[in-house]
């Protein structure tokens, strides 16, 4: 158990964290050794059940620490994802431990393919939470990250776990009470298979540096403003001070640069507390001083902006949604946020009144948003007929953690969008580990999808990501401050395997998974009970039938 304990802990230095901002990849390389290992020297699957609760609330816990600053209901938040992980473990420890025992000329390898399973599922559905993948740490490899146009995240994710799984090869001769009756085997065994991973690392590598001397040619520039006004606007009586201090930077940042030059302004996830148009009045308003519907007569460039939209008035349909804005105060497109924070932006059977009082009386969570259906671009005329292209520019919006699912920027991509345009608000966790966590994430997409990936944020981290992963510009976290920002469009003429097929690797060890698990199962015998039953009863027959012969 101490092994455990003590790989959670490395696991939390390994991704994003207070003392090392983008994590160590040499860290992830280790970081789940001592919980394989300790899985594997279990002796039974209740003992491999407490390992996997121990890493699994442990590594959640201090890995998310930040969650706690979750508003009035931080208790739940931080509560609910390691009770959930603690959970996910105690399931996944026994699933491990039966992996190791299977030969060892391969078993590193099919532990590294169930565990990129295993993140892939975490990464899915309505629980998805696409956090602390052993991937990430990887992501400031650039040339490490370039083959994730083809494979997506999750053959890093494999070729980490198995390194960690041949680590724990040697680390099990100290653990076990009963080494295995030739180590000298295992060994041999663990290292072909390093062998192969260092081929695999190899050609991952010869890839990214033929793509990193490979330009991309980009065919269209936008130039932005992006608004980082650092005001948490989740503050009672903030709202107006939030719409003021976004304003005050906006027309500073204006006055700096030549205003006919700019095609957009960006400002953050919910800077808008409330739909709009529909409380006119309010804007027209406020705030008292400069109010928001005269400064958008003044600025003369489109804004899009997070605020709440309104789909359906009488079934109540609001989403958590980022919309555009033009210059006479029309609101000329929206999209509406399709993957919710599970219990917290979108709680199951919400609708039943014993639920929601529930949630309300106990949590203090009052609201909830809908799901928008679908994926909706948004077009920039002015850029187009500015650089004489045959088309407006388009972009995708993907709200808050939105970024950090791959297949939601491929949707987009899939649905003509020639770059990625990020609003979020991490402003409440007030900790440096949480917005780099949710950058590291979302720094695979623009390599994924090869599009510019702009991530305009409350408190960070606001800047711009190349096709290539590489940060062109950024501002600095927690700070007030605005970033103009030339950003390169590209459109290629070629989708990449990635966007085109998508998590099909994933989903390929899942197959492994399940072949594997039966493998097993007909190996034990679980699958031939009756054969041997019939079998039983046979011989008994023929038994009988020669004694009657003998008598």
């Amino acid at each position: 158990m101490a092994v455990a304990a003590a790989s959670a802990l490395v696991y939390t230095l390994a991704v994003p964290n207070e003392l090392l901002a983008e994590g160590s990849l040499v860290l992830a390389a280790v970081a789940l050794a001592g919980y394989f290992a300790a899985l594997a020297a279990a002796e039974s699957c209740r003992e491999a059940r407490r390992i996997g609760m121990l890493f699994g609330g442990l590594s959640t816990l201090l890995s998310n620490y930040w969650l706690m600053f979750f508003g009035d209901f931080s208790v739940w938040t931080i509560g609910g994802v390691t009770l959930g992980y603690t959970i996910y473990h105690a399931l996944l420890g026994p699933i491990l431990r039966r992996v190791w025992q299977n030969p060892p000329a391969w078993r590193a390898l099919a532990l590294g393919a169930v565990w990129a399973a295993y993140e892939y599922l975490k990464s899915i559905g309505f629980l998805a939470y696409p956090w602390g993948l052993i991937s990430y740490p990887a992501a400031r490899s650039l040339i490490l990250i370039q083959h994730v146009d083809i494979t997506g995240v999750w053959a890093l994710s494999f070729v980490l776990a198995a390194i960690n799984a041949l680590i724990a090869e040697f680390m099990l001769p100290a653990l076990r009470a009963a080494p295995e009756s030739s180590p000298g085997a295992a060994y041999a065994c663990a290292m072909r298979q390093l062998l192969w991973l260092g081929l695999i690392v190899t050609l991952m590598a010869g890839y990214g540096a033929v793509r990193l001397r490979t330009p991309i040619e980009a065919v269209d520039s936008v130039r932005m403003i992006l608004v980082q006004q650092n005001v948490n606007a989740w503050q009672r009586g903030r709202e107006e001070d939030a719409l003021r201090t976004a304003q005050s930077l906006t027309r500073r940042a204006l006055a700096e640069a030549e205003e006919s030059s700019v095609d957009l302004v960006v400002w953050s996830e919910t800077s808008l507390r409330r739909p709009y148009p529909e409380n006119r009045a309010f804007f027209r308003a406020t705030p008292h001083d400069d109010p928001f519907e005269r400064f958008m007569a003044d600025l003369d460039v489109p804004l899009l902006t997070g605020a709440p939209f309104i789909a359906d008035y009488d079934q109540w349909e609001v989403y958590n949604a980022a919309i555009m804005i033009d210059p006479h105060g029309e609101l000329v497109e929206f999209y509406g946020k399709q993957h919710l924070v599970p219990f917290a932006e979108s709680i199951p059977f919400w609708h039943i009144t014993a639920v929601r009082r529930f949630f309300q009386d106990a949590v203090g969570l009052y609201g909830v948003w809908s799901v928008a259906p679908d994926y909706r671009i948004f077009s920039l005329p002015r850029s187009a007929q500015r650089n004489g292209m045959p088309r407006p520019l388009t972009f995708g919006a993907p709200i808050c953690f939105e970024d950090a699912f791959a297949y939601l920027a491929r949707g987009f991509v899939l649905s003509g969008a020639d770059l990625l345009i990020n609003l979020t608000d991490n402003s409440w966790s007030a900790t440096n580990s949480a917005q780099y966590q949710h950058f590291v994430a979302a720094r695979f997409r623009p390599v994924e999808t090869r599009r510019t990936l702009v991530r305009s944020t409350n408190s960070g981290l606001t800047g711009v990501l190349d096709a290539h992963g590489r940060v062109i510009a950024r501002l600095p976290m927690f700070e007030q401050a605005t970033l103009t920002v030339d950003v390169p469009v590209y459109r290629q003429s070629a989708l990449t395997v990635y966007t085109v097929w998508g998590d099909y690797l994933p989903q390929l060890f899942l197959v492994f998974w399940i072949v594997l698990v039966f493998a097993q199962a007909a190996r034990d015998g679980f699958l031939q009970p009756a054969r041997h039953i019939r079998g039983s009863a046979n011989q008994t027959s023929g038994s009988i039938e020669r004694g009657r012969t003998i008598e």
